[in-house]
């Protein structure tokens, strides 16, 4: 058999489409960042080349059962017929100037088109030099299809009027989301996504940047439009190096802050996390990582940056080893310089881990045994359905409502210390006793004293409730926007003032996470609690505190749970959160009237309950905490 001629490896058109589902991952908000880092970079070549730029990216969706609508809206450089071609209808060529050396992300020309074939099908529309150019991308029996843009059509005041783009260049991308294993987030959860990624928080922190998030009906009515926006956590910095990394003589720059909050993380929540470093190369955020650290409970709040600009060289080099993985899912850390970069940054992060991990040992509270936690786990739950029986009662549906709690002037919000999750909503209710002075119906004007903690409702109306309608009530929607951030919320009506405290944190607090009747989140085990108290309630976190400094606790119990597990333990804890769970019910029973005060003197009429609940549920909760082999017979 005679050798045939060389030639190029065939490459199926099929690999196209599943190359894009392995980028985008049927993922709008993956689409969208790949679109809009697009946009991002084509401002950046008109700003290299010392050109004025708008900086304005519009992104826009029509949500719809099937085939929503997505556009992305730039004013930058624009594309001719000829680049079109070119960055459009080639997949896989260095399009976007990134081998050029130019400070931008594209580098494969892969994105847009990855973009389109993975949310469905689209068609992109650019003016460029008073003319309109436009091209479509879709899939034809499984095979990606480009139609290209035909004969330019000049740009009159009607064609930029129907597209929105009243001057100059610009481009529009526009896909129909027409594959039906995709979901079409709605527009409070995608917008707080967007603002989370950590591939647009330099983009968004640009002061040269504006991205707007607006939906449309389907006449092209705006409904909604809010500019995205990203703001580090509050925090202090806890270190500040620059230092070549060895064998390469390459520059990097590292900075690590500590956030004042508990920080959401990449192990956690993925690329929407608050904690972690960003990787950034001349501009562009290649990675959020927080290396062999990621797992670690003590680096919970450390949030930064690494910057290294000799990734851009490494990509430009396209090595047999890529420093970059081709479905874009973040930096090759197995690459021989990565290995060392790794290697200097992790030397320097592990003092200040291993000082998070003294603090914390400093403070060792939480149970860290799984079977210890499992019963803990087990006994909460009958400790938080002891306190809704007797607060609320089982069938609570079927009982009148009792009277809500009025602030004591008569005018006031339910909860003055809020916790709001940033970028989230919350409500939070205000409410006022109606009468001559504030009345139903009502304008309450409400401020807030920080632009990070926004008043999403700064004028609302009191209206009656139901079954008390000498009872008015508003409710107020706030949005936090910087983890760590505080403000004062102000509510005036009449010259009444009521406040808030308002804190805006990554995580969501415990206590929001539970059911509206929970009682208790946690039992802890301080060494610095003071020992005076052998146990107290934390009202704050809703946490049993047993201080293990105490005299007559240190003997059977210690940090961590140490000495839960044998029998006089066991006795002593279910004594202590006895005492502590029982008396805490009766207060907040007696104070919201939920019980009945016996006595003139409230607290006496406490005691009386905690004494009555100590009788019916010790027992019980003897039975959670003490294991039956330690109790005697008949006493299961």
């Amino acid at each position: 058999m005679s050798k045939q001629a060389i030639r190029r490896l065939a490459y199926h058109d099929r690999v196209a489409i599943q190359q894009a589902d392995q980028a985008i991952r049927k993922d709008v908000v993956r689409a969208l960042v790949e679109l809009i880092t697009n946009s991002n970079d084509s401002y950046h070549r008109l700003e290299d080349a010392g050109e004025a730029a708008s900086g304005l990216i519009i992104v826009e969706l029509m949500r719809k059962r099937k085939n929503s609508l997505i556009r992305i809206r730039d004013f930058a450089e624009g594309m001719s017929g000829e680049t079109m071609n070119e960055m459009v209808g080639t997949y896989g060529a260095p399009t976007s100037g990134f081998l050029e050396g130019r400070s931008v992300r594209g580098l494969w020309g892969r994105g847009l088109k990855d973009s389109f074939y993975g949310l469905g099908h689209g068609k992109v529309i650019s003016i460029k030099d008073g003319y309109l150019y436009e091209a479509a991308l879709f899939a034809e029996d499984g095979a990606p299809m480009y139609d290209p843009p035909g004969e330019p059509v000049p740009a009159t005041e009607e064609i930029r009027r129907k597209h929105a783009i009243p001057k100059g260049n610009g481009t529009i991308m526009e896909i129909i989301v027409s594959r039906p294993d995709v979901a079409m987030p709605l527009y409070d959860s995608l917008r707080f996504k967007l603002q989370q990624h950590f591939e647009l928080r330099n983009i968004m922190n640009n002061p040269n940047r504006h991205i707007y998030l607006q939906e449309i009906t389907g006449s092209g009515k705006v409904k909604r439009r809010m500019r995205l926006s990203y703001k580090h956590p509050t925090g202090i910095q806890a270190m500040h190096e620059r230092f070549n990394v060895p064998d390469y003589d390459v520059p990097v720059e590292v900075e690590v802050f500590r956030s004042d909050e508990p920080l959401t993380t990449v192990s956690e929540v993925g690329d929407f996390a608050d904690g972690g470093l960003l990787v950034i190369s001349r501009r562009v955020v290649m990675a959020l990582t927080l290396f062999k650290y990621e797992h670690s409970e003590f680096a919970g709040r450390v949030y930064g940056t690494v910057t290294c600009d000799y990734l851009h060289e490494l990509l430009q080099k396209e090595e047999t080893e890529p420093v970059l993985s081709a479905t874009r899912d973040g930096l090759n850390w197995d690459h021989p310089f990565m290995v060392v970069l790794k290697k200097e940054v992790e030397q320097r992060l592990s003092p200040l881990i291993e000082a998070e991990r003294r603090l914390a040992h400093d403070r060792a509270t939480k149970v860290e045994d799984q079977r210890l936690r499992k019963r803990f786990n087990s006994a909460l739950r009958r400790l938080n359905s002891i306190a809704n029986k007797v607060l609320v009662g089982n069938s609570p549906s079927s009982k009148p409502r009792p009277r809500p709690d009025i602030p004591f002037n008569g005018f006031g919000f339910v909860n003055e210390y809020v916790y709001v999750q940033s970028g989230r909503e919350r409500g939070i209710t205000l409410r006022a006793t109606l009468g001559s002075k504030v009345t139903a119906g009502q304008t309450i004007q409400v401020a807030s004293e920080n632009p990070e903690v926004t008043v999403l409702t700064p004028e609302v109306e009191l209206t009656p409730t139901k079954q008390f309608p000498d009872i008015g009530e508003a409710r107020v929607q706030v949005e936090g926007r910087q983890v760590g951030a505080e403000a004062v919320l102000t509510a005036r009506a009449n010259g009444f003032n009521a406040e808030a405290l308002v804190k805006v944190t990554s995580k969501k607090k415990q206590e929001e996470e539970s059911s509206a009747h929970s009682f208790i989140s946690d039992i802890e085990f301080s060494p610095t609690a003071d020992p005076r108290q052998r146990a107290t309630y934390d009202r704050d976190g809703g946490k049993i505190i047993i201080a293990t400094k105490a005299p007559s606790v240190a003997p059977y119990l210690g940090e961590g749970g140490i000495g839960a597990n044998t029998p006089q333990g066991q006795v002593l804890l279910a004594e202590l959160v006895t005492e502590v769970i029982c008396y805490e019910i009766a207060r907040v029973g007696v104070h919201t009237g939920k019980l009945p005060s016996f006595h003139s003197d409230i607290e006496a009429s406490v005691q009386a309950h905690f004494h009555r609940l100590v009788h019916d549920y010790a027992h019980e909760i003897h039975a959670y905490f003490v294991d039956s082999r330690f109790r005697q017979n008949g006493h299961k």
